[in-house]
């Protein structure tokens, strides 16, 4: 597999390097002969792709494929959506528990109440049963990274 690799690397070096010595042949070429108004716009065309082309050409000549940075820009968007969707799972997680420990105080609030005053009228035990309803402790604005904060506000 290594041995793949380097071989296709040689042959996309190698191709390069014709490339390039092709294009200079070209303009050394047209700077002695005179273009014909009859093909004049096919040339053109072709020189505008060979033109085109000559950045990717000497990006693989120095020894950086197109197609690898490409699949590293998106293993790299990849992991950044994985980090924000734990975040995500993080951030509700915490909203889970401070639900929880809310209605643990609540309920342990509500029992020393109704011990201590049994003729009180009842009312609900549990107050916090949505999570709009759950305020965070402000230490967990500094686990979430600086960008979780941006997309809530």
């Amino acid at each position: 597999m290594e041995q793949n690799n380097d071989e296709r690397a040689r042959r996309g070096w190698w191709f390069s390097v014709i490339f390039m010595i092709l294009v200079v042949g070209l303009i050394l070429f047209l700077t002695y002969v005179r273009i014909v108004e009859e093909n004049r716009d096919v040339l053109i065309g072709i020189l505008g792709v060979v033109t085109g082309s000559i950045s990717s050409m000497l990006a693989i000549a120095s020894g950086r494929d197109p197609s690898e940075v490409e699949e590293l820009r998106e293993q790299i968007a990849q992991a950044n959506a994985d980090r924000v969707a734990l975040i995500a799972r993080l951030r509700d997680a915490q909203i889970q528990l401070q639900m929880k420990n809310e209605q643990l105080f609540e309920i342990q609030c509500r029992l020393i109440d109704q011990c201590s005053s049994i003729s009180r009228p009842r009312d609900p035990i549990v107050t916090t049963r949505d999570e709009s309803l759950v305020t965070l402790h402000p230490l967990v604005d500094e686990w979430l990274p600086s960008v979780e904060r941006s997309e809530e506000a």
